[in-house]
């Protein structure tokens, strides 16, 4: 069977285990007519860029952010939940959430928890670095209390530094998705703009993953 073949039914079957599994969040209801834009990896060098953007353009987003950045810099972590944004963790050195065991992986949930200062969402939301699961963590996490943030739409943002690669990316957009992008990267801020206009022309408003999933 042609390789791309089979990736794509192993992303569809594990996409089917996500949205059946209690406790993951992967895509919202296509009936809200909403969106969640997110973005990955920071704070970093171009985090106050992001967010005066993301005030121009009147959207609030989820940040996951890495705990071990988010210790060193709690200025931005205030300045995400001052300017209306939801944050949460994402691991705190990006180590993948599968290559550990359930101690050492609740000790980075934890640490990162504490550089968040907590999250205003009740339970708390993480998102696995690179995606990466297996059914073990995917349990320690959830029996733990967090609610694991996955995605549905990937634009790739990682793999280019084309705005325009960025947007064409997100042209099949609909309502319920959660787009994944990252911090760090000039060429999705210049994006931004394009892809927000685009959304709004379509009728579909951003939110918070936590008010796509309140609804």
């Amino acid at each position: 069977m042609n390789k791309a073949v089979v990736t794509s039914v192993r992303a569809l079957m594990k996409n089917a285990v996500y949205d059946a599994f209690p406790g993951v969040r992967r895509r919202g209801p296509a009936t809200s007519r909403r969106v969640a834009l997110t973005f990955d990896d920071g704070p970093d060098h171009l985090t106050e860029r992001y967010l005066t953007v993301l005030d121009e353009l009147g959207v609030p987003a989820t940040f996951f952010l890495l705990g071990a950045r988010a210790a060193s810099r709690p200025d931005l972590v205030r300045e995400y939940r001052r300017r209306g944004h939801q944050i949460a963790g994402h691991g705190f050195d990006h180590k993948r959430f599968s290559t550990m065991g359930r101690r050492e992986l609740l000790e980075q949930c934890a640490r990162t928890e504490a550089a968040l200062g907590g999250q205003l969402s009740g339970r708390p939301w993480v998102r696995p670095p690179h995606g990466s699961l297996d059914a073990t963590s995917l349990i320690h996490l959830v029996t733990a209390g967090y609610t694991v943030a996955m995605w549905s739409l990937d634009p790739r943002d990682y793999g280019t530094t084309s705005a325009a690669d960025v947007v064409q990316g997100c042209a099949g957009m609909t309502a319920g998705d959660v787009v994944l992008f990252h911090e760090g990267q000039d060429w999705t801020l210049e994006a931004l703009p394009r892809i927000v206009a685009d959304l709004q022309a379509a009728g579909l408003e951003c939110v918070t993953m936590h008010d796509l999933f309140a609804t």
